[in-house]
């Protein structure tokens, strides 16, 4: 049977550097044949990376799609207000699909594209990658041996870093609640309760906190943009040029990573010299330590030093963090989930981590398991309620920004499209995380209890 090939419709960040780069290194695996985008920029990128012929590149959705099939499968990773039609029309088309998260911002429409994939007898994933991660596929496998019993509790928590939060939702593309945070930045963890939970949400509450970062708690003297020389810059954790040419932030991260071994040395001395590296005016020398991926890789598509300057000065992303106006994502959000069941889950969103890590404990009459997954490395520890051991379970580090979870899942979506088998999360799984994050919405705007069954 010939290699499944792929379309990609929108070539961004995750269109881009995720999911189909398993080709280029595995290219017997399957091969991408198309792209739909609308920068011209991105598109010539994505057509060189993948030696794609002029009339397989395209600049829209409707453009690709209106085209007969010429692939197996979809990969949509449009922005996340455009995430329906085309999945839809793909699916009409004839493609298998792979979306990213959230499905849709509505309950109707995840609905729409549950039935349309059903109706087209096509496969349709969506990019839920924490359950391939290393840490949590471990911990789904302990707690699907029985080694804890019936569970009982479930507490989670995604501790977003102060940075990040300033980087995409207050700065970023989803500093509109028109994407609610809690929809967009942890559908992930919700699906990750619900598979832990082995059930379907019965009762869902929820409280949120505003943001703090807007123009009446700017600090006096600051300009528009923090490159214009901030006489804050020494105390603000938010300054652009820290977090985008001296990775100050992501680095002090990595500095704490225990393994690999060298990589917390490594990320600390990097970040001692690197703001010395980025001021030296040999552009040459800058560029050999510049890095163009994620986040600088949104900030701007001129990878120079140069260029990365131009943005800070002129772009949003340059811009004083309390000064963007038009953000208004909360900056925590508490969820609580009574599942039919019985399990009761409570999650903690919140942006004013010192790193990124999420941390997950599960409990049951048995035994406890609690788990930390941070940028790069993880830990879990199982632990028996009659014989008081405590296992320590090795975790691999991963690299690819999901804890190891970006390059199984996509296996498992080819493995579908090849064999017609159900992928491991379904679009009809997802679902559930998405009807939980909307109940919790309702729950917060309202202040009620909200039922689900």
């Amino acid at each position: 049977m010939a290699a499944p090939t792929g379309i990609v419709i929108g070539a961004g960040d995750r269109g881009y550097d995720a999911y189909t780069t398993l080709f280029l290194d595995h290219p017997h695996e399957g091969s991408v044949v198309g792209v739909a985008e609308p920068d011209p920029g991105r598109r010539a990128r994505f057509a060189h990376r993948y030696g794609l012929t002029p009339d397989r590149c395209f600049e829209t959705w409707e453009d690709i799609l209106a085209t007969p099939r010429f692939a197996d499968f979809a990969l949509v990773a449009t922005g996340d207000l455009h995430h329906v039609a085309p999945t839809l029309a793909a699916l009409a088309a004839g493609y298998h699909v792979l979306l990213e998260k959230p499905m849709a911002l509505d309950d109707v429409s995840c609905l729409r594209l549950v039935e349309a994939a059903a109706r087209a007898g096509r496969t349709l994933a969506v990019c839920h990658v924490y359950r391939f991660s290393n840490l949590f596929s471990r911990l789904h496998a302990v707690v699907a041996s029985g080694a804890l019993g019936e569970i009982v509790a479930i507490q989670q928590s995604e501790n977003v870093a102060y940075w990040h939060y300033a980087h995409s939702y207050v700065r970023g593309l989803t500093r509109s609640s028109r994407v609610p945070w809690l929809l967009q930045k942890s559908c992930h963890d919700l699906d990750l309760i619900a598979w832990l939970a082995g059930s379907t949400a019965a009762r869902v509450s929820s409280f949120t906190r505003p943001t703090q970062l807007t123009g009446a708690h700017a600090p006096v003297g600051a300009p528009e943009f923090c490159i214009e020389g901030c006489p804050h810059a020494d105390t603000c954790p938010y300054d652009a040029v820290a977090i985008y040419r001296d990775l100050t932030p992501m680095l002090s991260d990595l500095a704490l990573a225990r393994r690999p071994a060298a990589l917390g040395p490594g990320a600390a001395l990097l970040r001692r010299v690197k703001p010395v590296l980025d001021r030296v005016p040999i552009e040459a020398v800058r560029r050999r330590f510049g890095w163009w991926r994620w986040p600088v890789s949104a900030v701007t598509d001129d990878h120079t030093p140069a260029g990365l300057d131009t943005a800070l000065r002129t772009s949003r992303w340059g811009r004083c963090v309390y000064r963007v106006d038009d953000n208004d994502q909360p900056s925590s959000q508490t969820v609580n989930v009574l599942f039919e069941n019985g399990v009761n889950a409570a999650f903690m969103l919140q942006s004013a981590s010192h790193r990124s890590m999420r941390y997950v404990r599960v409990d049951g009459t048995h035994g406890s398991a609690v788990g930390h997954l941070y940028a790069v490395d993880a830990d879990l520890l199982v632990a028996d309620h009659k014989s008081g051991r405590v296992r320590n379970i090795p975790i691999k580090p991963a690299f690819d920004g999901h804890g190891g979870g970006e390059r199984p899942l996509f296996r498992d979506f080819l493995r579908a499209v090849e064999t017609g088998t159900a992928p491991l999360t379904s679009a009809r799984d997802s679902y559930e995380s998405h009807r939980i994050a909307f109940a919790a919405m309702e729950s917060a705007v309202e202040g009620v209890v909200v039922d689900l069954t």
